[in-house]
């Protein structure tokens, strides 16, 4: 069980709530799949490309209640989100979404990126980090090309590809070279972006993803969530500290005790060898004198 200050619970409660508001859609859809598959392998009719709720609702996944599990089929058993699902489905047959950073923020990579080389990274080189083949970024690494070879990188999608491309030659064109960043540029080649989340930015703070430095404007970016988390850490930590302050005074308070006890035990023991010193002095005394009495009075 996890413990912590009990003053660092609203910031820990507000990260927990960011986090989970960037991971919902995801574990929903992960659990619509399980369902679907307890249904599949009890040889239920359900469809390859969708759901069929009203068959699913039989099935829960692991660890939710059955209950509860039927409403939520009841809320996705709908033409309104039947339509939204659709249209989600023929973007990622597109390859709006693809690429391949995995669960972490694209913030996170930039983030581990400069951690690793130990140096500030452009936006061109998370973009590759995170959208170039797995072969692609190894012949990168092993220097057999770099990342001006445009016909030579591989990307998991055209649209990264074209993206790249794009804002590499618009970079070159405007600054004379690509070792800058420009947020206005990536921008300009995404208007479909605007008021959504901006392509090869997701859910992250688009100002740092794109320039390494954070936005001044964004509310509930992951840059907020790192301070709130530095803070509580902080705060767990001066805790810790008084923790281990304690401890170790009650160590020492321990070995003191201990010490006096020992010393008492010792103490203890010299009195009882002095009076059994004294008991052995005293009948020795004691038996010679009625030898000397016994003596006297056979004369």
């Amino acid at each position: 069980m996890y413990r912590w200050d009990p003053k660092a619970h609203q910031s820990i409660r507000h990260s927990f709530i960011c986090v989970l508001k960037d991971r919902f859609r995801g574990i929903m859809s992960d659990m619509r799949k399980s369902s679907k598959n307890k249904a599949l392998k009890a040889r239920e009719r359900i469809p390859d490309d969708g759901y069929n709720f009203e068959i699913q609702c039989k099935y829960p996944p692991n660890g939710v209640p059955r209950r509860k599990w039927e409403r939520m089929c009841m809320s996705w058993n709908t033409k309104d989100w039947e339509k939204k699902s659709k249209v989600g489905r023929e973007n990622r047959k597109n390859d709006l979404c693809r690429h391949t950073g995995g669960s972490k923020g694209f913030d996170k990579h930039r983030r581990n990126l400069e951690k690793i080389k130990g140096k500030k990274v452009g936006f061109a080189e998370v973009l590759l980090h995170t959208h170039a083949t797995k072969e692609c970024k190894k012949r990168l690494n092993d220097g057999e090309i770099n990342a001006n070879d445009y016909n030579k990188l591989q990307f998991v999608t055209d649209r990264s590809k074209r993206s790249y491309v794009s804002y590499m030659k618009k970079l070159e064109n405007k600054y004379g070279n690509t070792d800058c960043d420009d947020m206005e540029v990536w921008e300009s080649l995404h208007p479909e972006c605007q008021g959504r989340q901006l392509f090869g930015v997701g859910s992250s703070d688009p100002h740092f993803v794109l320039t390494g430095t954070t936005s001044s404007t964004a509310s509930v970016s992951d840059t907020r969530q790192l301070d709130e988390l530095q803070k509580v850490q902080a705060e767990l930590e001066k805790e810790r500290e008084a923790r281990q302050n304690i401890e170790a005074r009650f160590e020492q308070f321990e070995q003191e005790r201990e010490q006096e006890r020992v010393e008492r035990e010792r103490e203890r023991e010299q009195e009882r060898v002095e009076r059994e010193r004294e008991r052995s002095e005293h009948a020795r005394w004691q038996k010679y004198m009625e030898a000397k009495f016994n003596k006297f009075g056979k004369k």
